[in-house]
């Protein structure tokens, strides 16, 4: 009896135990990838404007997809044609919201680079998820497009980075930027 006691106020310890833990926002582990690892790692790598975004569920209703058109100005690796339809798990379909962390997100409008992979059925998807997707932007200053967040370029600057170290967006010219990813393309 006394052991039936003790397993009791233990489980009901443990209980108490894990219902005041504090609940938080998780969010998915993902490797940071060099720019010339997305590179390499692509079926395609290509710059244009968000011209599309539907969003629907796939065949059997499990998830939903977010379906990006982009209409490249350049293929910088690669061709998927006039118009790029990329599949970025997560979405909204009438009252329902599927939220996938880590995955890019797309504005109508937008100029973006865009690293993608098409998978073996055929959809083509982000390479390296959010990290994958770099927005365009106008500088005010000089009128120049410059690419947004770029990360780390090569793998050399991901081995040096001290674990937890956050870096500073970075920018770069988009022409200076396609002249790297093509210098990577050649080794």
């Amino acid at each position: 009896m006394k052991d039936l006691k003790k397993v009791i106020d233990l489980t009901c310890w443990l209980a108490i135990f894990f219902l005041l833990l504090p609940v938080g926002v998780t969010r998915a582990q993902v490797l940071k990838t060099s720019v010339k690892d997305l590179t390499k790692e692509s079926t395609a790598v290509l710059y244009g404007k968000c011209s599309k975004i539907k969003c629907e569920w796939n065949e059997n209703r499990s998830i939903i997809y977010t379906y990006v058109t982009i209409e490249p100005e350049e293929y910088i690796k690669g061709n998927l044609g006039a118009e790029a339809v990329v599949a970025v798990p997560g979405g909204r379909v009438d009252d329902i919201i599927y939220e996938v962390s880590e995955m890019p997100f797309f504005t109508e409008g937008e100029e973006v680079v865009a690293f993608i992979w098409t998978n073996t059925s055929g959809k083509n998807l982000v390479t390296g998820g959010f990290q994958g997707k770099m927005k365009i932007k106008k500088d005010k200053l000089t009128g120049k497009r410059m690419v947004e967040d770029i990360g780390t370029m090569d793998d050399a600057e991901v081995q040096h980075q001290a674990p937890g170290q956050v870096k500073k967006a970075q920018r770069m010219e988009l022409e200076d930027f396609v002249g790297k990813l093509k210098g990577y393309m050649k080794h």
